[in-house]
């Protein structure tokens, strides 16, 4: 902790905007370590399983692994809409090139299994839920 002297003197002699740009920094280093606080409460709460606390905080966690996991499903369809062969567009639903006929692949539906805690889905042989990090088949 700085002495009030300290942190006076360090501050002679800067302009105005030196100051702004030094209480800015101090700022950004405030609400990092804050953070971190909170991160560390948040998974000791986890770790003693009071689910109760911290429901917000994984309500967030899951409205975050959606909207990222839809990013990825487009990703994914948006590269299944040209054919393979001929690179031509594909209807949607086509399961065959309507140019060539070559067969489109659908991607293999893997074993879901929903997460105990956060109940979003999880691929079978997962250990740990990649939404909440909880270990799976134990509910939080």
């Amino acid at each position: 902790m700085m002495d009030w002297q300290s942190v006076k003197s360090r501050f002679q002699g800067m302009t105005a905007k030196e100051l702004q740009e030094q209480a800015e920094q101090a700022r950004r280093e405030k609400g990092r370590l804050l953070y971190e606080i909170g991160e560390r409460h948040y998974m000791k709460l986890r770790s003693e399983g009071r689910r109760q606390e911290i429901e917000e905080i994984l309500a967030q966690e899951v409205l975050v692994f959606g909207a990222l996991s839809r990013i990825d499903e487009m990703e994914v369809e948006a590269a299944q809409k040209q054919c393979k062969s001929c690179r031509t567009t594909l209807e949607p639903g086509a399961k065959f090139c309507g140019k060539c006929g070559t067969s489109v692949p659908r991607e293999n539906e893997q074993a879901k299994v929903e997460c105990m805690t956060c109940h979003t889905p999880q691929r079978s042989e997962q250990h740990y839920c990649t939404c909440c990090g909880s270990e799976m088949g134990q509910r939080l």
